[in-house]
């Protein structure tokens, strides 16, 4: 069994080729994605083991994700086909309509992720790893996407798994920002780890100078382990009482994605994978 297991959805990612309206553009580049997929993908070319519950359409855009995520070496036992509904997609639009800011445009509503439900949660799997994670961005897709985290979030408390959570908000995912700050809210109540940008701190605790939201969190939700991305300017995390900063690595950007979390955020969380994923 892995020693974290993740829910979330993959996606195939069409990249844009040359800059400007999707209308114009000819070529594409097309990559495996998805966030929790990434953190799996990462996780293992740390040297730990994951696994990712899912949905995949049983067309080739799933089994190239499947394939992409086996050949990396994730634990694939607990993704599912589904012959009715496509895997989901979306396409990077770069430099327009904002000039160095790429946009994204999803094709993903009635996915076959889009229906994971809590009963795609194995409480045997998911007991038996170390540390589940899951991100805003699933509990965003559909309702019932929102049970299957919430259903992963409970049964990991309940056996003892550590509970990892990106708070990930993507406002083109939410009907209404309300909804996405009360659910996102309630998510943290079952939180051991959380990932979050100053934006997404703004809006879910009211704050986001570092202090204000490593308190907040503490206070409100006792969580005390917190990784809190910072765009170019690195990331800092409290744990467990201790403060570590890093400074994001600079890297020569062509142009960034508009709604996404900022690249160079990544940093930490690569950096303290091994140390936060098999602390006991």
């Amino acid at each position: 069994m892995p020693e974290v297991v993740a829910l979330g959805e993959p996606l195939v990612q069409f990249n844009a080729v040359t800059d400007g309206p999707l209308r114009h553009v000819t070529y594409f580049e097309k990559h495996a994605t998805g966030t929790e997929a990434n953190v799996c993908v990462a996780l293992v070319r740390l040297g730990v083991s994951c696994g990712l519950i899912t949905r995949l359409g049983a067309d080739e855009f799933g089994l190239f994700i499947y394939n992409w995520l086996r050949g990396e070496g994730v634990d694939v036992s607990h993704i599912r086909f589904d012959s009715e509904r496509p895997t989901g997609i979306y396409f990077v639009q770069r430099n327009y309509p904002i000039p160095g800011v790429s946009d994204v445009l999803y094709y993903r509503r009635g996915s076959a992720a889009s229906v994971l439900s809590p009963d795609d949660v194995d409480p045997d799997y998911v007991g038996s790893a170390r540390v589940f994670h899951t991100t805003g961005i699933t509990m965003a897709i559909s309702d019932t996407a929102r049970s299957a985290a919430f259903r992963g979030l409970e049964i990991a408390r309940g056996k003892g798994v550590t509970t990892s959570f990106d708070v990930n908000y993507r406002r083109k995912l939410w009907v209404r920002v309300e909804d996405a700050i009360n659910v996102l809210s309630k998510a943290l109540n079952f939180v051991d780890i959380v990932f979050l940008d100053e934006d997404e701190a703004n809006l879910s605790l009211g704050v986001s100078v570092v202090d204000d939201v490593f308190r907040e969190l503490r206070s409100r939700f006792g969580i005390d382990r917190i990784v809190l991305k910072l765009g170019v300017k690195g990331s800092v995390a409290y744990w467990e009482g201790k403060i570590v900063k890093v400074d994001a690595f600079r890297v020569p950007v062509r142009d960034r994605l508009a709604l996404a979390t900022p690249t160079p955020g990544f940093s930490l969380h690569q950096y303290l994978g091994v140390t936060m994923w098999r602390t006991p």
